[in-house]
């Protein structure tokens, strides 16, 4: 349990939040004093997030929300805004997998790929331009994108359009960080490798849809142990952990910054 108190005074849009990362992030900024607004497309989770941050005395809210859908953002951040106040912090968590194309691209339907760049990409790029023009100006503002070792390299069980959009994800972190850095916002990305979370149980060997995709995993997944030095998936509490230092005044001279948080797997 941290004692720290970097976010007091401070609102926290947190996408996402209903589980994995993104629950945890929400809870690790609540817990050092921000108000949380509490964004998915999953009304109960996000409840449920927001009675567990409730009940451990922080104050959140939650907020129905698909990112991949523009309108819906922009509405998203104006009742934020209105009902916790200013958004000086945007954590940019909510994606979703794609194990198409294990067998090849040719595996990949039009639909697949856009419905993962939509989420994945779409609504990191919508949340960033609704929130930028507040932060601007006030002159100061935080936002941190949660990519992947997909988007530093490759996955070893997600499919192109998942590895596609999270390495685009780091293209927007840094034009954003280029472009806003000047103005006071500093934009940075977190690239996870294996975490604990719904969509990483979801593509497992288990999801196989044949014997061969089967084993074209399970031989995936014992290559990616192999090479991890740190012999575990992370937690999502550590993600959170790094993701509070980016948002944080302890990372006040780092921007456009793409961390690696994946046990050593990927070094660079």
């Amino acid at each position: 349990m941290t004692t720290s108190r970097r976010f007091v005074g401070r609102v926290a849009l947190v996408t996402g939040a209903a589980s994995g990362i993104g629950r945890a992030t929400a809870a690790l900024l609540a817990r050092e004093g921000a108000r949380i607004a509490v964004v998915d497309r999953d009304a109960g989770g996000a409840a449920e997030t927001t009675r567990l941050v409730r009940e451990a005395d922080g104050v959140a809210a939650p907020f129905t929300c698909d990112v991949a859908r523009s309108a819906e953002v922009d509405a998203a951040v104006a009742a934020i805004a209105a009902a916790l106040g200013p958004i000086d912090v945007l954590v940019n968590v909510a994606g979703i997998g794609d194990t198409a194309g294990l067998d090849g691209v040719a595996g990949v339907s039009d639909e697949c790929w856009n419905a993962v760049l939509a989420v994945n990409l779409s609504g990191p790029f919508y949340l960033s331009r609704a929130v930028l023009p507040a932060m601007v100006a006030r002159g100061k503002g935080a936002i941190v994108n949660v990519s992947s070792l997909a988007g530093r390299s490759k996955s070893a069980m997600g499919g192109y359009a998942y590895s596609s959009s999270k390495a685009g994800l780091l293209g927007l972190t840094r034009h954003l960080a280029f472009d806003y850095g000047p103005q006071g916002v500093r934009v940075n990305a977190i690239c996870p490798g294996g975490v604990d979370t719904p969509m990483l149980r979801a593509a497992g060997v288990a999801a196989a849809r044949s014997e061969h995709e089967q084993a074209a995993r399970a031989a995936r997944v014992a290559a990616y142990q192999f090479f991890m030095p740190l012999k575990r998936v992370s937690r999502p509490e550590e993600q959170a952990a790094a993701i509070a230092f980016l948002a944080s005044d302890d990372a006040s001279y780092v921007n456009g910054v793409s961390l690696d948080v994946n046990g050593g797997l990927f070094m660079a």
